[in-house]
């Protein structure tokens, strides 16, 4: 009898450490894809305050509402190549097709960043007495902060890979990160 309980402990132990389904929060903290998942929520949160911190505009004065936007459009640049840095650092995610999961990601980084410096480049050159080509410009601001506001950016990208998708829903980080959540 004691031999068949230490048999069945002994197989039990194996089996939840091979399935990773038991064991402390300690454990979960230790496990290599939710470090990455969590360093890498520490950069997008990192990043997503940037596009928080909406700018003033005023409309009654058309130069400093598109010199503020400006600005604003270059901060979230900056914060896209924080974030994509961070990306590059945390290296390879410690699952399989982690590196194709970052390249992708890296791709939706690149491409939303050609996105903002495009229209911060059109309001740059927008003249405010010209008012059709100012709209036009304000138009593209308008169009690409719908598409940020809507987008979960690099997480969407990590979250369809399912072994990153289970870290991400760990991860400590991530779960304070809107959009970093993998659906329940």
């Amino acid at each position: 009898m004691i031999r068949r309980f230490v048999a069945a402990v002994a197989v039990t132990a194996s089996a939840c450490t091979a399935l990773a389904g038991c064991g402390s929060d300690d454990d979960k903290a230790n496990d290599p894809a939710i470090a990455w998942s969590d360093s890498v929520c520490k950069t997008i949160e990192a990043g997503a305050g940037k596009l928080q911190q909406l700018p003033a505009v005023d409309p009654s004065n058309p130069q400093a509402a598109k010199d503020s936007l400006v600005v604003y459009l270059g901060h979230l640049s900056e914060a896209l190549v924080g974030v994509s840095d961070g990306l590059k650092s945390a290296g390879s995610p410690p699952v399989k097709d982690g590196q194709a999961t970052l390249d992708k990601a890296m791709t939706t980084l690149t491409t939303t960043k050609s996105t903002i410096d495009t229209a911060k480049t059109k309001l740059q050159a927008a003249a405010v007495t010209d008012q059709a080509t100012f709209q036009a410009a304000i138009s593209d601001i308008s169009k690409v902060m719908a598409t940020l506001t809507n987008a979960e950016g690099p997480a969407k990208d990590f979250k369809e890979n399912p072994e990153l998708a289970a870290a991400f829903k760990a991860a400590p980080t991530c779960q304070k990160v809107e959009g970093a959540q993998a659906p329940a």
